[in-house]
C-alpha cells in the first residue's frame, strides 16, 4: 500500500523530477516531472547510469559517485548545481538524493528529487551582477555619489566623494548630508535646509537634474559643483534619494580663461579696425586739410596783397573742403549708427520704386533691372534720406559688381514675420527681435566674392575692385543699425551676390522728429536779444560769438555749465536763448540744461555738438531740449537756427 502511494505521487508530480536510482548509478524508474525537466522519456533513460544528467566536469571531478556515497552514509545528500538537459543545454537545479533502505535497515536504492531553479540563478547573477555594476560604477566613478535615507542621513559615499571633500566615509555614514556638506551658501551665509534643493527631492519626489550649486569642503571651501538629485522609490514610499556631485572649479576656471582670451581677441579685432578706420579717416582729413590750409595761407596773401576776388575764391574752396570734411563725419556718425535722422514713416515700397528710377540711368544699358516691388507693403519707421542712401548705394554696388557685361539686378521687397523657433538670416547689425519686417533684396549676377571678402565687406575703407573706397557698405551698415534693423550678405565667386536689408515694421513712433542742417533760402536771419552761449572751445565760442553780434544779438560767454549757471543766476529773465554744447568739463551739458531750467523754465535750449542727434537727444532727453544744432555749422545755419528758435517761442 505505501510502495503503490509513493508510485502515485511520483507520477502524479510534474513540477518536480523524481526518479530511482540502483546501488551500481542505473536509473531505475522516471517520472513525468523527470520527463519535462530533463527532456528524456522514460524508455531512453531507464537503464543508463545516471552522470548523464550531470555536467561534464562534474563527472569528471566524480560529483556523480560522490553524492551517491554521501547519500549512501548519511540517509540524505543535498545540492544546487548544473544538470544537462537531453538536448545538451544546461540548467541550474536543485536536488535532493535520498538513501533507500527496507524494514531491516538494508540499503536498497536511491530516490533523486530534482526542482529546476533556472529562473532562481538567471535572478540570483542578474542582482550579483547589478550589485558588482554598481560597486565598479560608484569606486570609478569622477562623480561624488551619495545615498541618503528618507530623513537625509548619508547611507552611502564613493571614494571620489572622499576625495572631492576631503571626509572619511565612515565620518559621513549616519550623519546630515546637508549640515556635512551644503550649510553653508557661495557667499558663505548659512543654508538653511529647509531652503535646500536636494532635500525638497524626499518630499516632492521631483527629479533634479544638473543643478548648479555650491558644496563645502572639509577645510571650509566653498566649491561651484553641478548636482542632480534622483529620489529611490519604495513600496508606497519614498526610501531615500541619490545624488551626483561633479565638482567643475577647473572647469568655471577654464571657462574664465576662455573669456579673457576671447576678450582679449575682440579686443585686438576692435584695435584692428580701430587701425584701419583712422589710418582711412587721417587719408582723407589730410587731403582735406591741405587744401584748407592751403587755400587759406594763399588767401591771406591774397588780401594783404589787395587782391580780393582772388582771397575770396580761395575761401570758397576752403568752403567747399570744409563741407566735405563735414560730409566725412556725418558717414563715420551713420557707421555708428548715430547719424542724423529725421524720423517718420516711410512707404518702404514707394522709396524703392524712386531709387529704381533714380538709378536707371546711373548703371549699364546691358544690365536689366527687375523691379519686384508689391503696390503696397507696410511703412517702416525711419529717415527717409538715410534709407534712400541706403539702397541707392546696395543698387550701384549691384550695377558696379556686374560692370559691362550683360546681367540682371534685382530690386525686391517682401513682408516676413520672424519668431524665436526660426533660423534667422546671419545679419551684421543689432540682433533682431520677433516680429514684422520688410525685407529688401538686392541681387546682382556679378562675380561674386569669396569668403575673405564677405567677412570683411562691411570694414570702413575696405576696398575691391568694384565697390570703390571710403565707408559706403560701412555706412549703409551704420543706418541699419541706426533703425534696429540687420543687414546680411550671401555670396560665392562668379554666382552672384545678395544683400538683404531687415527693417521693422512700423508699430508706433518711438522718437521725435529730429532735425539737421538745413538748406537756407534767401531770408532774413537778424533779430534782437541776448543769447547764452557756453562752450568750452574757444573757437567755437568766438565764432559763435562774431555771428551773433553781426546778427544783432547781445551775446553772453560762458565756458563750461557751472559757468553757465552763473550767469543765468546773475542775468536771469534777460536771456534769451541758450546755446549749449554737448560735452564740457566740470559740468556737462545735460546736467547744465536742467539746472538752468530750474532756474528758467520756459528757456529756449538749443543743443549743438559734434555727436549724432540721436546720441544728443538721448543725453538732453531729461533737460527737454528745444532744438539741435550738428557741428561744423556755418555762420547762416547758426543765426537762421537761433531766429527760427526765438520766433517759435514769440508765436
Amino acid at each position: 500500500m505505501d510502495d503503490e502511494l509513493y508510485r502515485l505521487i511520483a507520477e502524479s508530480s510534474v513540477d518536480y523530477a523524481i526518479f530511482h536510482i540502483g546501488l551500481d548509478g542505473i536509473v531505475k524508474s522516471w517520472n513525468p516531472g523527470a520527463e519535462r525537466i530533463f527532456g528524456f522519456t522514460p524508455q531512453e533513460i531507464v537503464g543508463r547510469h545516471g552522470s548523464i544528467l550531470f555536467v561534464p566536469e562534474d563527472v569528471f571531478r566524480g560529483e556523480a559517485e560522490r553524492e551517491m556515497r554521501f547519500a549512501s552514509e548519511t540517509g540524505r545528500a543535498q545540492d544546487s548545481r548544473w544538470h544537462l538537459r537531453k538536448d545538451g543545454s544546461r540548467f541550474w537545479a536543485n536536488g535532493v538524493m535520498l538513501g533507500l533502505r527496507d524494514r531491516t535497515g538494508t540499503l536498497r536504492g536511491l530516490a533523486k528529487i530534482v526542482r529546476d531553479d533556472s529562473g532562481l540563478k538567471q535572478s540570483q547573477e542578474l542582482l550579483h551582477y547589478q550589485i558588482n555594476l554598481a560597486d565598479a560604477i560608484a569606486s570609478n566613478a569622477a562623480e561624488a555619489l551619495f545615498l541618503i535615507d528618507r530623513e537625509g542621513r548619508t547611507t552611502f559615499a564613493n571614494p571620489s566623494a572622499e576625495q572631492m571633500f576631503g571626509w572619511r566615509r565612515e565620518e559621513l555614514i549616519g550623519q546630515f548630508l546637508h549640515d556635512k556638506l551644503h550649510n553653508r551658501r557661495a557667499d558663505g551665509s548659512p543654508y538653511p535646509v529647509e531652503e535646500c534643493p536636494h532635500m525638497r527631492v524626499l518630499v516632492t519626489e521631483q527629479t533634479l537634474r544638473g543643478e548648479d550649486d555650491f558644496f563645502v569642503h572639509r577645510d571650509g571651501r566653498i566649491l561651484p559643483v553641478t548636482c542632480s538629485t534622483a529620489p529611490i522609490r519604495g513600496e508606497g514610499s519614498i526610501a531615500g534619494a541619490v545624488l551626483v556631485v561633479r565638482d567643475v572649479t577647473e572647469q568655471r576656471r577654464a571657462e574664465e580663461v576662455a573669456r579673457e582670451k576671447d576678450e582679449a581677441f575682440r579686443q585686438a579685432q576692435k584695435l584692428e579696425s580701430i587701425g584701419v578706420l583712422a589710418g582711412g579717416i587721417a587719408h582723407d582729413f589730410n587731403n582735406l586739410l591741405t587744401g584748407i590750409m592751403g587755400n587759406a595761407g594763399l588767401a591771406r596773401r591774397a588780401v594783404l596783397a589787395g587782391r580780393n576776388e582772388k582771397a575770396a575764391d580761395m575761401l570758397q574752396d576752403v568752403l567747399k573742403a570744409s563741407e566735405r570734411a563735414a560730409d566725412l563725419t556725418r558717414q563715420l556718425l551713420a557707421y555708428a549708427g548715430k547719424g542724423q535722422f529725421v524720423i517718420q514713416p516711410v512707404d518702404a515700397c514707394k522709396l524703392v520704386t524712386e531709387v529704381g528710377t533714380l538709378i536707371r540711368a546711373s548703371i549699364s544699358k546691358r544690365i536689366t533691372l527687375v523691379m519686384d516691388v508689391p503696390d503696397e507693403c507696410p511703412s517702416v519707421e525711419g529717415d527717409r534720406t538715410q534709407l534712400q542712401q541706403l539702397v541707392m548705394n546696395l543698387v550701384i554696388n549691384g550695377g558696379e559688381a556686374i560692370g559691362d557685361h550683360a546681367g540682371t539686378l534685382i530690386v525686391r521687397i517682401r513682408t516676413e514675420h520672424f519668431t524665436e523657433r526660426r533660423e534667422r538670416l546671419r545679419t551684421a547689425g543689432f540682433p533682431i527681435s520677433t516680429g514684422d519686417y520688410v525685407r529688401i533684396d538686392v541681387i546682382d549676377t556679378g562675380q561674386g566674392m569669396d569668403k575673405e571678402t564677405r567677412d570683411r565687406i562691411f570694414e570702413p575703407f575696405f576696398t575691391t575692385k568694384f565697390l570703390g573706397r571710403g565707408l559706403g557698405l560701412s555706412a549703409a551698415l551704420g543706418i541699419v543699425r541706426g533703425h534696429h534693423g540687420a543687414i546680411g550678405v550671401r555670396s560665392e565667386p562668379d554666382k552672384g551676390t545678395t544683400f538683404t536689408v531687415l527693417l521693422p515694421v512700423l508699430t508706433e513712433l518711438r522718437h521725435l522728429r529730429r532735425s539737421g542742417p538745413e538748406v537756407l533760402l534767401e531770408r532774413d536771419i537778424h533779430g534782437v536779444g541776448t543769447v547764452l552761449v557756453v562752450d568750452d572751445d574757444y573757437a567755437v565760442r568766438s565764432l559763435a560769438a562774431s555771428v551773433l553780434y553781426e546778427a544783432g544779438y547781445t551775446v553772453e560767454l560762458a565756458e563750461d555749465g557751472v559757468q553757465a549757471i552763473e550767469r543765468m543766476s546773475l542775468l536771469g529773465d534777460r536771456v534769451s536763448l541758450v546755446l549749449l554744447d554737448l560735452t564740457m568739463p566740470q559740468l556737462g551739458g545735460a546736467e547744465a540744461a536742467m539746472e538752468l531750467r530750474r532756474l528758467q523754465p520756459d528757456i529756449p535750449i538749443v543743443a549743438m555738438s559734434g555727436y549724432g542727434d540721436v546720441e544728443v537727444m538721448e543725453r538732453f532727453s531729461g533737460a527737454h531740449i528745444d532744438e539741435f544744432l550738428p557741428k561744423p555749422f556755418t555762420p547762416d545755419q547758426l543765426a537762421a537756427k537761433v531766429r527760427d528758435v526765438l520766433a517759435a517761442v514769440a508765436d
